[in-house]
């Protein structure tokens, strides 16, 4: 692959100047070209035609003594007097004719513009010309009477073209070029730091910029492998050590146990009791501890899923425990053959925990769940009946650890619960909104439906 020549910025506008100039050299050659050709065609008569006609026939009145009974001038104009002075004939009339009266009216001086001519009989004729190119087709000649401005309209509007032409291909090759930066740019802010980012666009400070975003890339690359690498570490730590724990904590809780069926005295017993709770609620941060170590240790592989199926599985999954609390579970259906690109366990287990949360809080009543799709994204949207979400909640649900007891007094867990779901949806490029209606909480879980398979 042969290499790209690379120029400076400056080059590269100096070549841009050049070319523009040429470029009116070209269009002001090519006029030039057609002006010749039309001279040498006599579709226009050259500028001093006018003097040239007028003189001829000026030279055929003093030979003939006779001003001719009919003359049709093309380049010039003439005026005809008696010898009295009076206007006999004329190819003027009106205002123009005595502009040009007054003009030339002393017949005795010398005029650029203009001659007199004298008849033996003492009548005379005025002859007036301009140095102008005309054209030579009459109909021409009266649309464009003043050629010159003519051709000098057509030159500034070739120019005019030409420049927007040139405009428009060196905008288009600045767009290509900039566009290696968008596109680099957006590699970057899109992750897509797998993909190598080109360097070569033909320009040395662009060049530059694409080869610092490319080490940009790199480095990024380099740390966040290393920062994963870092968190996969430390959450087989933190659930290497949670079971570990869990072990001791398991033979505690079991003597606690045993303990409590001996006939103990009244303080001994709640001693018992409380070191048997303490460590029952150990485990179950412990079992939290774990639960969000692992999660997304390894990511789950997508696969085109049936909604319906979805919701069958959800349906028989949280009936028992929905009928257990004395609820209803509704279940919304789902337009046939919908289907969905999604992580199965990831997809369920996010599910489970929004619903686990609106059975846990609905005392009386039911939980619904709706499913909304469109071009874009599928909505899975849950409601219950309960209390709600307090304000905190609302700002602080997805995050991860956040109780609604910030003593720590209860197993109140809708941090762990919201933010595993709020992960779950960010790998499928959704989101968590969490509100409130007047009957309860609403949760709505929003995966992205780019990738829905239609049958």
């Amino acid at each position: 692959m042969a290499k790209i020549k690379t120029i400076s910025l400056t080059g590269y506008v100096t070549r841009l100047l050049a070319a523009a100039f040429s470029g009116v050299v070209v269009v002001l050659m090519l006029a030039l070209l057609l002006f010749q050709v039309l001279i040498s065609t006599e579709k226009i008569a050259p500028a001093n035609a006018g003097e040239i006609h007028a003189r001829e026939e000026m030279k055929r009145i003093e030979e003939n003594q006779v001003f001719p009974a009919k003359l049709s001038p093309s380049f010039y104009q003439y005026v005809y007097f008696t010898k009295e002075g009076k206007v006999h004939a004329a190819s003027l009339a009106g205002e123009p004719l005595e502009k040009t009266l007054a003009q030339y009216k002393d017949k005795t001086d010398s005029y650029s513009t203009g001659a007199y001519v004298t008849l033996a009989d003492g009548s005379y004729a005025l002859f007036s010309w301009n140095y102008k190119a005309q054209f030579t087709n009459p109909t021409l000649r009266k649309l464009f009477p003043n050629f010159e401005s003519f051709f000098l309209i057509a030159i500034v509007l070739a120019l005019l073209l030409f420049f927007l032409l040139f405009t428009k291909k060196v905008s288009k090759q600045l767009k290509e070029k900039l566009l290696l930066v968008e596109q680099a740019s957006q590699q970057i802010t899109q992750k897509d730091l797998d993909s190598v980012i080109g360097t070569t666009s033909g320009i040395r400070e662009f060049n530059e910029v694409l080869h610092s975003m490319e080490e940009m890339r790199g480095a990024l690359k380099d740390s966040l492998v290393q920062q994963w690498q870092t968190e996969q570490q430390r959450k087989k730590e933190i659930a290497a050590l949670t079971h570990d724990i869990k072990t001791p904590l398991t033979i505690i809780n079991g003597n606690a146990e045993l303990l409590m069926e001996e006939e103990l005295a009244e303080e001994q017993q709640q001693l018992v009791q409380h070191i048997y709770d303490s460590g029952k609620k150990t485990k179950q941060y412990l079992d939290l501890l774990q639960q969000v170590s692992t999660f997304d240790v390894v990511q789950e592989e997508k696969s085109p899923l049936s909604v319906t199926t979805i919701l069958e599985e959800v349906r028989q999954t949280f009936t028992p425990l929905a009928k257990k609390k004395g609820i209803e579970l509704a279940i919304g259906p789902s337009p046939q053959g919908t289907a969905i690109n999604a992580a199965p366990v990831m997809l369920m287990r996010a599910l489970g925990n929004l619903l686990e949360n609106a059975i846990r809080y609905t005392d009386s009543g039911k939980v619904t769940v709706e499913t909304v799709h469109d071009e874009k994204s599928i909505r899975f949207v849950i409601e219950d009946h309960g209390p709600g979400f307090s304000p905190e909640a609302l700002l602080h649900g997805k995050e991860m650890f956040w109780q609604e007891d910030q003593s720590r007094t209860t197993g109140s867990n809708y941090g762990i619960g919201l933010a595993i779901v709020e992960r779950i949806a960010n790998y499928h490029e959704g989101q968590v909104i969490v509100e409130n209606t007047t009957v309860g909480g609403k949760v709505t879980l929003i995966l992205s439906n780019e990738e829905t398979l239609r049958p």
